[in-house]
């Protein structure tokens, strides 16, 4: 930080040098003469932006944000790496959540990822033991009624070659939402290949039905894969449930269809891809088949287009998507999708 005396200096227009991304990862330390520099930069000022925006978002200072979860607890929701497994009440709050805030829904995809390493470049000060207190902790009350867990002030410190691209994926997030694109469905708010790998659905909780079965495992597309394998298990719910295998499925493409009808209970499904003849493990994701007799009833009269937005808006996401492959094609239809091949 030091070597482009604290942002003050001539500043690299790359917006991958090293020196530059550790200015941006301790923004909040720089004076202000280092910060008036950086802001004032065409190429790292917007980075700058985006950065206290999003600080500023973590942090539950920006209005209207006292409703939504802490980011830890939506790291938790989303089973990043080290998680703590949430009790099913509050994973159904969240998932309600969801369904109507963007910016929640858009920071899950986000902290789905594994953050990388080194987590925390700033070295133990001399009176700072192994057992001391992390300074960057703080005493917020817990949300939504969940024990309390100190909260990171800085996680984009944590997170910080994460933060330093967040204005690359905020562009990113511009071109999924697909800008004012007109719509009859509901605008699908998880990021596509986010989230422990390249698993994408099922997830969360499916509607539990004994008609003909329509569940589809899909995955995100693996360069040069010649096949995938699909290995689902069943369990009793809970971190650590091992559970027994039910069924495997195979096939060339990353779309596989189970068949057959699933008994209510909790699920993980694990997927692999062949890659020159070698198996890829691609990760593992939960599921949970739950009855639900009044939204069934109420789903019995609807019309096509609002079985899938009262789907969706219930938070039973997989089935909404089931709902949508039935719908006559149209451009609301791939947009909710989403524009991979096969959709």
């Amino acid at each position: 930080m030091d070597s482009l005396n604290q942002g003050r200096g001539t500043l690299p227009d790359g917006p991958d040098d090293p020196n530059v991304t550790e200015l941006l990862a301790h923004w909040d330390e720089l004076p202000e003469e280092g910060i008036a520099n950086i802001t004032a930069h065409p190429v790292h000022g917007a980075r700058l932006e985006m950065l206290r925006a999003a600080d500023d978002w973590l942090d539950g200072r920006t209005a209207g944000t006292g409703s939504c979860p802490s980011a830890e607890i939506l790291y938790d929701f989303a089973k990043g790496p080290g998680y703590v497994a949430l009790e099913r009440h509050d994973q159904d709050e969240i998932l309600r959540h969801l369904t109507e805030c963007k910016e929640c829904a858009e920071l899950v995809g986000s902290l789905e990822s594994s953050p990388p390493v080194p987590l925390d470049w700033t070295p133990p000060g001399p009176h700072r033991g192994a057992g001391d207190a992390d300074p960057d902790l703080s005493s917020k009350p817990a949300p939504w009624g969940m024990p309390h867990r100190p909260t990171p002030i800085r996680l984009l410190r944590r997170l910080a070659p994460i933060a330093a691209s967040l204005a690359v994926l905020a562009g990113g997030l511009m071109i999924f939402q697909g800008g004012s694109a007109p719509s009859d469905l509901p605008a699908y708010p998880l990021l596509r290949g986010s989230a422990q790998g390249n698993l994408l659905f099922p997830r969360g909780p499916v509607l539990f039905s004994i008609e003909a079965p329509d569940l589809l495992f899909e995955l995100n597309p693996v360069a040069e894969a010649q096949g995938y394998t699909i290995i689902l298990r069943a369990h009793a719910g809970g971190a650590f449930a091992e559970g027994s295998r039910v069924t495997e499925l195979s096939g060339d493409g990353p779309e596989l269809a189970l068949g057959e009808i699933l008994p209510a209970g909790h699920y993980t499904w694990e997927a692999h891809a062949t890659v020159n003849g070698l198996q890829q493990p691609l990760g593992e994701r939960d599921f949970e088949v739950r009855r639900n007799e009044a939204l069934l009833r109420e789903l019995g009269g609807q019309e096509p287009y609002e079985r899938v937005r009262s789907l969706h808006a219930a938070g039973y996401w997989t089935d909404a998507r089931a709902a949508a492959r039935h719908l006559p094609p149209s451009s609301e239809r791939d947009l909710y999708l989403g524009s991979n091949p096969g959709r």
